[in-house]
């Protein structure tokens, strides 16, 4: 009997598959990272055939540890990081260079330059994204421009490009179809909010073709059906939706003025701004957070894409730490960070500043400062880019958030938890399980072949546990006082006068 779901959640740093039953419960999981490649201090690449045979083997892991035969999967379900681009030779399937992933910064000099003339306003305005490194279509110019494989590949009709979606789509039905599902190409820089279609007058200044782009379908719709041989059955991909879109679904933020964050190797606050397009004057991103049939639901993003990542090079970078884990137990051995701030602008700063030249940086630092000062200033810089961002929301939307969910893995942190919930000042709810991304994507599946309806959804999320704001007032306003003179601190650092 077909009841089960499969879902591919694509992450930045590892590729992950588990299996839902028809109450939403996970039956199995399994999870391995792939390689990081950063040749530069700007750039972030990852394999793409890597990641797609890591996400297979990562399959039929979790199909082997349910006890299933593939027969009994409805659905499979992708979710992904977004923007990260790979263009493929169409004959071979084989990735003519590395995947530029959405963290590389190695357009900003063309972003800025296109932001400074007439292209600027005209595509934030079309796009609904001020234009970034994070554009998948400047990754696609660079692609063009530096690897000549790719130029007279595409010169010749012989090249297809996609983000991480597109590409395992391709991989899974043998090349039978080149889609992206509406949720992703919203984030692609490419794709033009208004006319409902790929941003063709952008990409002819680019110097772009736009038939190598993949046709756009509903997050919960038809991406064509696996090779039987890939896992022992011909099983239908029905549900594709980006990472952020997918937690905002599963969170229950179906209606307009709803709100989430997720907290993984970045933090992405989304609020539900409804079926009206709504293009942000106050540094946000707008997207199509998902489309299903004829409805088109818009959000409101800011996002900071090194919140997590930061922990991760406390432990990797810096080697203060063994585990991600530690870092509760060491922010809370201390009464304060004894006032250092941690700016985590590792690769920039994003919403609302978009500064590609900001780097990280750490003030304050005096004898007295130890590992356990570092580390709580850490998780306390996250939660001050989350009010950096919140603020924004609030005058955009004109709407108080008093109540935020949150998923990804950083949200099992209680600290971090606690301190979005005092510098916020919203009441800070997370959920048993805060795997919301790969239950959205689980979603939409299930929804295409009619496994679940939409008013199933509300019984499957559980609050585990409510953070409420506890920090008086005006320490909370004068903390953030000092965290503001930090950011204007790190913001240009590496494009100031020497």
């Amino acid at each position: 009997m077909k009841q089960y779901i499969m879902v591919i959640d694509e992450g930045t740093t590892g590729t992950r598959s588990l299996i839902f039953n028809k109450d939403f419960r996970i039956v199995a999981q399994s999870y391995e990272e792939f390689t990081q490649y950063t040749p530069s201090e700007d750039k972030v690449e990852h394999n793409a055939m890597e990641i797609y045979e890591k996400s297979v083997e990562m399959c039929k892991k979790a199909i082997a540890q349910a006890g299933i035969d593939p027969a009994d999967i409805a659905a499979i379900g992708i979710t992904n990081q977004r923007a990260t681009a790979v263009v493929w030779d169409k004959q071979t399937g084989e990735p003519l260079y590395n995947a530029i992933v959405w963290q590389d910064t190695r357009t900003a000099a063309q972003c800025q330059a296109i932001n400074d003339g007439p292209w600027g306003e005209k595509a934030r305005k079309a796009t609904g994204w001020t234009v970034a490194p994070v554009y998948s279509s400047m990754m696609l110019k660079w692609f063009m421009e530096n690897v000549p494989a790719i130029g007279s590949k595409i010169d010749a009709g012989e090249a297809l490009f996609g983000t991480m979606d597109t590409w395992l789509i391709w991989k899974l039905t043998g090349g039978k179809v080149h889609k992206v599902s509406y949720s992703n190409a919203s984030v692609m820089g490419s794709y033009d909010l208004h006319a409902g279609k790929w941003y063709q007058e952008f990409l002819d200044f680019l110097g772009i073709p736009v038939d190598i782009y993949p046709v756009v379908e509903d997050d919960s719709g038809d991406f064509g059906v696996t090779e039987p041989e890939i896992f022992g059955a011909a099983i239908p991909i029905t549900g594709v939706i980006a990472d952020q879109h997918a937690a905002l679904y599963a969170q229950g933020c179906r209606k307009q003025g709803s709100c989430k964050i997720t907290n993984g190797t970045g933090s992405f606050l989304d609020v539900n701004v409804g079926n009206k397009l709504t293009i942000s004057d106050e540094g946000l991103n707008t997207v199509i957070a998902w489309k299903i049939g004829d409805d088109i639901t818009y959000a409101l993003e800011g996002y900071e894409d090194v919140t997590g990542s930061a922990v991760q090079w406390l432990r990797d970078g810096l080697q203060c730490i063994q585990t991600s884990a530690e870092t509760e137990t060491l922010a809370r051995s201390v009464d304060s960070a004894n006032g250092v701030y941690f700016v985590p602008a590792l690769t920039g700063l994003s919403a609302p500043y978009h500064d590609p030249f900001a780097r990280g940086t750490i003030f304050g630092i005096t004898r007295g400062t130890t590992k356990a000062h570092i580390v709580r200033a850490t998780l306390e810089g996250i939660a001050y880019r989350l009010r950096d961002i919140l603020d924004v929301v609030e005058k955009e939307s004109g709407v108080k958030m008093e109540q935020i969910r949150i998923d990804g893995g950083a949200s099992k942190n209680d600290f971090l938890a606690q301190r979005m919930a005092d510098m916020l000042v919203a009441q800070v709810d997370r959920p048993f399980s805060v795997e919301a991304t790969s239950l959205g994507a689980a979603e939409m599946a299930g929804l295409a072949v009619g496994l679940w309806q939409e008013s199933d959804f509300d019984a499957c999320l559980e609050i585990e546990k409510s953070f409420v704001p506890e920090m008086p007032a005006e320490q909370r306003e004068s903390r953030y006082k000092d965290w503001k003179a930090a950011i204007q601190r790190s913001i240009g650092w590496m494009n100031r006068s020497v």
